[in-house]
């Protein structure tokens, strides 16, 4: 996924720390070079690790809790057990649960928008997973703008010391920020100069009562509060109106497609080619597990081009390669990670999925990039790199024991009626 979308068969990579030191035909690797350590991937496919643009992962405890419902139904029912059943460590076991689940299907990165955050991104630094997060902006919780702020700057400078976490900024959406709020986060942007990320116009209702409410449309209540621009990522984006995507367009703000959440709670149908037609970069998200119910980005992959073909009634539009840039390079782009992450190049984080082509529904490979998309799943997934450490290995999850996780969520689950 190189500015060149290179595929080299009989292929060789080397990585030295977290790194990746040289990449290319097998019969080019220099002679000098000797390894540790040879990972073997004859009939495998090696690509970049994913990226989930946007997520709430230890949402994993809500998953097949919430369903059949419309968002704002849907909000109404996760918000009321969230706000009172919920502590730090029932968050911190759903996060870590997320965190088995991704490795196991590919994804080396991932956004994150939930409650407790400090703790989530300790523990993502811990294992050496690469998070995205940041104390969340709302008036969900009913705190004063004054205290979200002072958390918010905690947070925040302890982050400084992360190595794999990068801290970011957040609000819910501009229906549960209020304009005091929306100024301070954008101040705060401004003075930390980090990455900022909402939720915006994913459904028709929240729209229409934007427009009822302010006159304008969420994308212009967003930018008229001074939050759109290149560090910008707008998660949705389903129902845009043409002012709309001039404005994406112009502030060249970024969009997470989320299209399995959008279609389970019938929000709609994010108009993704026409935003990749008019330049503006798109990259991929699950959504969090109460509305997918899956971290599964092949599969979000599949999903998507699927979408758009039908939605437009035109083959040729979203390619494989336009689709696995969402899952990858698009989504280091959008969080201002391009230089480290998204591709494999020399001088790049050493994150890497090796899919196993050895199965019959990925034979024969007359074309990768299909097959990646199409054909692959998470049973695909034979062995995960994160900065150059093995974090799944012949498929079994190597960076923690997940058989303790998985009885700790069982049990908390069962508090929920």
């Amino acid at each position: 996924m190189d500015a060149e979308r290179r595929v080299i068969r009989d292929g060789a990579l080397a990585v030295a720390g977290e790194e990746i030191l040289w990449i290319g035909p097998r019969a080019d690797l220099p002679k000098e070079m000797s390894a540790r350590r040879v990972i073997g991937a004859e009939g495998k496919v090696v690509i970049p690790g994913m990226i989930n643009a946007h997520s709430h992962l230890a949402m994993t405890l809500f998953r097949g809790f919430v369903e059949d419902l419309e968002l704002e139904q849907w909000l109404q029912r996760v918000w009321k057990y969230e706000l009172s059943m919920l502590d730090e460590p029932s968050v911190v076991a759903g996060f870590k649960l997320a965190l088995a689940e991704m490795l196991h299907a590919g994804v080396t990165c991932a956004h994150d928008m939930y409650w407790h955050c400090e703790a989530t991104m300790a523990l993502a630094e811990e294992v050496g997973f690469r998070l995205l997060s940041g104390p969340p902006m709302t008036d969900i919780g009913g705190q004063s703008v004054e205290d979200l702020v002072g958390e918010a700057r905690s947070v925040l400078n302890r982050a400084e010391a992360y190595q794999v976490v990068q801290p970011i900024l957040q609000a819910h959406s501009v229906y549960t920020t209020s304009a005091e709020m929306l100024n301070a986060v954008r101040d705060l942007k401004e003075e930390y100069g980090l990455i900022f990320t909402t939720h915006a116009s994913e459904t028709r209702k929240e729209v229409q009562e934007t427009k009822a409410l302010h006159g304008k449309t969420p994308i212009e209540l967003l930018k008229s509060h001074g939050l759109l621009d290149q560090r910008t990522v707008l998660a949705h984006c389903v129902h845009l109106e043409p002012q709309d995507t001039d404005i994406l367009d112009q502030t060249g703000t970024h969009v997470a497609h989320c299209p399995e959440s959008n279609l389970k709670l019938g929000s709609g149908i994010a108009p993704i080619a026409a935003l990749l037609e008019r330049g503006i970069n798109v990259c991929l998200g699950t959504d969090g597990p109460a509305s997918n119910n899956d971290f599964n980005l092949l599969g979000e992959m599949r999903t998507a081009a699927l979408l758009q073909k039908g939605y437009r009634m035109d083959p040729r539009v979203l390619t494989t390669g336009d689709v696995l840039a969402m899952a990858t390079c698009n989504g280091a782009k959008a969080y201002g990670l391009e230089t480290t992450l998204g591709s494999l190049e020399p001088g790049k984080k050493a994150d890497i999925v090796i899919l196993d082509f050895q199965q019959a529904n990925l034979t024969p490979r007359h074309d990768i990039c299909a097959g990646i998309i199409y054909s692959a799943g998470r049973d695909s997934v034979d062995t995960v790199l994160v900065g150059g450490q093995i974090m799944v290995e012949q498929r079994a999850l190597v960076a923690f024991d997940e058989g303790p996780v998985l009885a700790e969520v069982a049990e908390i689950a069962r508090r929920f009626v």
